[in-house]
């Protein structure tokens, strides 16, 4: 039943995609793992310690990371027909550089879908900041959870964002 909305296998080939490129071993590279999960854990770890907040932003923050999802569904679509002729492209290049082209028109789907999960669960995870638990003690402690996985799931966003936007430049670049 839940096999339509299974979104393990999107995670789980992401990281996938964190490797070397002549990576033999199936371990995501140290600096990888630097980049994309400890300093966005350590950054939303702090801003959350320091007690900075998106209250007055919300919508703001909800309407953006909405617009950039719906951008990323319209690139994947596009990516996803121009995928033949990113193929040849790739064969027509010098070899280190064919190697990285093959390889990214293999991943790109995957970062992209990646990028397209991250913005509905920050959509989510904003959304779930508004709420308000009657009698529940710990109510404050709930809510600085929501925000510091909110502040790591929008660093993360931004950073594969960034991933994705130097794919599609390699990909695309006629050199």
């Amino acid at each position: 039943m839940l096999n339509r909305i299974n979104i393990t296998s999107i995670i789980t080939d992401h990281f996938s995609t964190l490797k070397r490129l002549n990576q033999k071993s199936n371990y995501i590279n140290f600096k990888d793992v630097l980049l994309f999960i400890i300093l966005p854990i350590f950054i939303s770890i702090m801003l959350t310690y320091k007690g900075y907040g998106f209250d007055d932003q919300l919508g703001n923050l909800i309407t953006a990371t909405s617009i950039f999802g719906g951008f990323l569904f319209n690139l994947l679509a596009i990516i996803y027909s121009q995928i033949d002729s990113l193929k040849k492209d790739a064969e027509n290049e010098e070899d280190e550089l064919k190697k990285i082209k093959e390889k990214f028109v293999k991943e790109i789907h995957i970062n992209i879908s990646f990028c397209i999960v991250l913005s509905i669960m920050i959509v989510i995870t904003l959304l779930m900041t508004t709420i308000e638990i009657p009698k529940f003690e710990f109510q404050w402690i709930f809510k600085k959870i929501i925000i510091g996985v909110n502040y790591f799931l929008m660093i993360l966003f931004m950073l594969t964002l960034l991933m994705v936007l130097n794919r599609v430049y390699i990909l695309l670049k006629k050199e």
